[in-house]
């Protein structure tokens, strides 16, 4: 029988047998950290994000905050000015009833109901129609009536223990915002943090900031002050300008007089009166007014002949009838902030002062919806290592408001910041090197 049979060198190789097992578990075991890793750098990707979003809504409201307590300030110190201008009106009204009914009743003498009147022979002719208005009798007693309301019933000095009420009020607000702003930042700093994180545990906000200009302006005083005694001069300054706005309050004089030299006769009407703020404690209004006749001497003019026309005084003070307590105590920037100005010397004081705030937020490690944190994934093992590790066992943001004073004039100039303008504004800014170290620092982490 023949044999067909291949020889054995011929032969097909068996089929191969093992196991896949092991390379299966390798592979599962690899997209199990795969897993891991990503869910992990996910999460933490999502918390650090929130986390620094967080971060900066903090440090924008605490900016908010301190641009409206520097508004709020600007407004009470508009009040306390506006206050104080109409104290300068009411003294100015006063003196001026006083004179005007002085005027009524001393111009008889001049016949100014008469067509020979001494004004009218005089031709001081600016004053012609005032002397034959005042000569009228009914005018006489509505001007009376006016003067003893306002002075002998003291209507003008009610209005001004009012004015000093308010006075009081005001400053009291400004002192008791001054006095409380930190805490109520604090707690309005966690509000916003609370909310942020509402449902999903806790963030902490540190007790200390990494920069505080409002209480710590350069590192030392805070960036407002309260201005008393002789410090409170620009106060003064300013209330005595935004008095004299109104031009009865400033000047009020006028003076006719007769068109040639006194060679022949001339008549010179004259009237003055001003309101002014003596020191820091009294206003004082001055009202007078009379017609002189004149004519030629020896060697100049001289004074033949003088008509008083009324006068009219009032003061308001501590020691007078109408009480005044004085320039308000007020705040104001303080004398470090007031040093900012384009023309300063140093470089870095050019421009306008500004607050910055540094603040950071940490977040537990156990907080975070990773797996090492409240996340319900746990890896054991060797996979735990891939868990992640945080400096000091929590993540870190850091943010920076600044606040900043922003007005342009009518005329283009661009104004200084102050706190009797209410221009002051807020923005996020990048971290300083200054406040990004020492936030390193309180982490325990190396650059």
């Amino acid at each position: 029988m023949t044999d067909f049979s291949l020889p054995g060198r011929l032969r097909l190789p068996l089929r191969q047998r093992g196991q896949a097992m092991i390379f299966g578990i390798l592979v599962v075991l690899g997209a199990a950290v795969a897993t891991f890793f990503v869910f992990n750098t996910g999460q933490m990707t999502a918390e650090k994000t929130k986390l620094v979003n967080t971060a900066d809504a903090v440090a924008y409201s605490a900016g908010v905050m301190h641009a409206r307590a520097l508004n709020f300030d600007a407004y009470t110190n508009r009040a306390l000015i506006a206050n104080e201008a109409n104290i300068a009106q009411m003294v100015s009204i006063s003196s001026w009833l006083q004179y005007a009914q002085g005027h009524i009743k001393n111009v008889p003498p001049l016949s100014c109901y008469s067509q020979y009147s001494i004004p009218v022979a005089l031709a001081t002719v600016k004053y012609v129609p005032l002397c034959y208005a005042l000569s009228y009798p009914p005018l006489y007693t509505p001007v009376v009536y006016a003067n003893n309301a306002f002075n002998s019933a003291n209507i003008g000095n009610a209005i001004l223990v009012r004015a000093d009420i308010a006075k009081t009020e005001l400053k009291a607000m400004q002192a008791a915002m001054f006095r409380g702003f930190t805490i109520a930042r604090s707690e309005v700093m966690r509000d916003v943090a609370d909310a942020n994180y509402r449902g999903d545990g806790d963030v902490a906000i540190d007790t200390v900031p990494l920069d505080d200009d409002w209480n710590f302006f350069e590192g030392s005083a805070p960036f407002i002050a309260e201005r008393k005694n002789n410090a409170r001069t620009r106060m003064k300054d300013v209330i005595v300008a935004s008095a004299h706005k109104d031009e009865f309050v400033r000047e009020r004089k006028w003076s006719s007089k007769s068109p040639w030299p006194c060679s022949i006769p001339i008549g010179e009407a004259s009237r003055t009166g001003k309101t002014g703020l003596t020191r820091f404690n009294s206003w004082q209004a001055n009202d007078s007014a009379n017609f002189k006749v004149r004519s030629m001497g020896f060697f100049s003019c001289k004074t033949n002949k003088t008509y008083g026309l009324g006068s009219g005084s009032r003061q308001a003070s501590a020691n007078s009838g109408w009480r005044y307590s004085g320039v308000p105590e007020f705040y104001e920037l303080s004398d470090a902030a007031l040093a900012y100005s384009p023309n300063n010397k140093n470089a870095a004081k050019r421009g306008d002062p500004r607050v910055q705030f540094a603040i950071r937020l940490t977040r537990a490690r156990g907080q975070t919806r990773t797996s090492a944190g409240t996340s319900d994934i746990k890896p054991t093992g060797e996979l735990a290592v891939f868990d992640g590790a945080l400096a000091s066992g929590v993540l870190a943001a850091v943010a920076t408001s600044e606040v900043f004073f922003d007005h342009t004039q009518s005329n283009g100039a661009t104004e200084l910041g102050s706190l009797f303008n209410p221009y002051w504004q807020v923005h996020l800014v990048g971290n300083s090197a200054t406040s990004v170290a020492a936030a390193r620092a309180k982490q325990g982490a190396t650059p």
